[in-house]
């Protein structure tokens, strides 16, 4: 036994992360300041694997516990809230956790300038639009077009009133910068960083041209830069441990609610997506991860492709705000032209979620690298999509 032990001890490597190391993570519950005490604990989730000459250290899609050290909420005459964040474990391996020291670094929805080095971060100021409109959040002045007189009478008021907290939202991004070095001894040899290859057998697909288009067909739309391989059943669950939701179907109701949330300026969490079409065929599923307004979110629309092979195509992209066009009926909502950032923020979701893996990405015949969507703004893409393989949630293997 002794021998054992002097061997696995002559077989231990010392790793040693250097501070300074970001590890980028996920949240997986809503944090409010002056609502979520100093001291409550956070938990949070990897997203990225920490790499080390070619080896990989630290695998993606494990957790990280910290603490709040800073929770104030928004204070009289429109002060707003603080929020502070420290990290003192991490799982290296499944079930294995090290001590670690580490403070929030990146925040998806923070403001420029509101997060500091030492993983304090702030609601910021709230944006504003216009001329005159100074005082009052954009949701509010661009709904109501109000002129300059009424916008100062009702921003007095709104500085009376006690400014926003800061809101941490779930499946927002972030990081953690470690502000020390991470040591620890590991008997495992290099795991080498395995990079997705032009390797996924595909069912025979029927030919179809991989983008989205309006009613009529004659305007292309949104490119399908994700496939999924599973039913519907696994595709919802797949998104609702991701956090994501399904988004209502347009209705009156639903779309008063989405007009109410502009204008108070907050989240909708399941408001409805415009319509487009593939084959003549509206979306059959959507889903949406809300942010912190309804002008910001981040969504996807599905579509069957092929039912005996159970394929879908998905176009994914990210609303950044909303367009108002008054030659147009209704508002349109502004997304990233960069559709690729979209595209593996829901390859990263779903594998978080433990109930989908990533198998390749393909470049499908006729797919866009530089165009326009059924309303006319930019998109950009390297042409490929992500095949994305559902399985249940219930498989002993989920995370």
């Amino acid at each position: 036994m002794k021998a054992i032990a002097l061997l696995v001890l002559l077989l231990q490597v010392e790793v040693v992360v250097p501070a300074g190391t970001r590890i980028p993570i996920r949240f997986v519950q809503r944090i409010t300041s002056g609502r979520d005490t100093v001291g409550s604990e956070v938990l949070v989730q990897t997203v990225g694997a920490v790499v080390q000459d070619s080896c990989t250290i630290i695998p993606p899609y494990l957790r990280a516990k910290g603490r709040i050290v800073l929770s104030k909420g928004g204070g009289r005459f429109g002060r707003h809230g603080q929020l502070g964040l420290e990290f003192d474990s991490l799982e290296i391996r499944r079930g294995r956790w090290v001590p670690i020291s580490g403070v929030l670094d990146t925040l998806e929805y923070a403001h420029p300038g509101t997060l500091t080095d030492s993983g304090f971060v702030s609601s910021g100021k709230m944006s504003v639009g216009g001329v005159g409109k100074k005082l009052v959040p954009a949701g509010v002045a661009v709904a109501a077009d109000l002129a300059a007189v009424p916008v100062a009478v009702i921003g007095g008021v709104s500085l009376a009133r006690r400014g926003p907290p800061m809101r941490i939202f779930v499946g927002e991004l972030g990081g953690i910068r470690l502000t020390e070095p991470l040591v620890w001894a590991s008997t495992e040899a290099c795991q080498p960083v395995a990079p997705h290859a032009e390797t996924a057998v595909l069912p025979d697909l029927p030919t179809f041209m991989p983008r989205s288009e309006n009613r009529t067909g004659t305007v292309l739309g949104d490119p399908f830069n994700v496939l999924l391989l599973g039913t519907a059943g696994e595709i919802d669950s797949a998104f609702r441990a991701a956090g994501w939701l399904p988004a209502d179907k347009r209705s009156v109701l639903t779309v008063t609610r989405e007009i109410t949330a502009a204008i108070a300026s907050r989240p909708a969490n399941t408001a409805p997506v415009s319509t487009q079409y593939f084959d003549g065929r509206p979306q059959e599923l959507a889903y949406e991860l809300p942010g912190p307004n309804v002008r910001i979110r981040h969504h996807i629309r599905i579509w069957q492709l092929d039912s005996l092979s159970h394929v879908w195509v998905g176009a994914a992209n990210k609303d950044v705000g909303v367009i108002f066009k008054p030659w147009e009926p209704e508002a349109t909502h502004r997304i990233e032209p960069h559709v690729d950032w979209e595209r593996d923020r829901i390859v990263h979701d779903l594998e978080a979620s433990g109930c989908a893996d990533l198998l390749d990405y393909k470049s499908l015949p006729g797919a866009m690298t530089e165009g326009r969507n059924v309303s006319g703004q930019k998109l950009f893409s390297d042409g490929r999509t992500a095949v994305v393989r559902l399985r249940s949630c219930n498989d002993p293997e989920t995370p």
